[in-house]
């Protein structure tokens, strides 16, 4: 769990300043960016012809929500992504994958 989130979890009355977003409404939008990332996940693998079994491969290093948290948070502030990975602990390139594959889930999830 990153030290965002933590924080957030102990304040969540801080959430609106630093997301833009109530604490209730990212809990709601987690969950469901979560659940419509899943089912495109299980429709591509039912595309897919496996080589390799599913599941190998190295875990990722940051949960779902601290990933769209990640996402929220360029969203709002618009930092750096080497600054976003230094705050999530991860690298620069890490942080501009993660984005744009969350940013996609997103602007599915809330059309403009």
């Amino acid at each position: 769990m990153s030290k965002l989130r933590e924080y957030l979890e102990k304040h969540p009355s801080e959430t609106q300043r630093i997301l833009g977003i109530d604490y209730e409404q990212l809990i709601e939008l987690i969950i469901n960016a979560e659940n419509l990332s899943e089912s495109h996940k299980k429709q591509q693998e039912s595309q897919k012809t496996r080589l390799i079994k599913p599941g190998s491969g190295r875990p990722p290093k940051l949960t779902i929500a601290d990933q769209i948290l990640l996402t929220l948070v360029y969203l709002h502030n618009l930092p750096t992504f080497q600054m976003l990975g230094v705050q999530f602990d991860i690298g620069e390139s890490t942080a501009n994958y993660i984005f744009h594959r969350w940013v996609k889930v997103l602007r599915e999830l809330l059309p403009a």
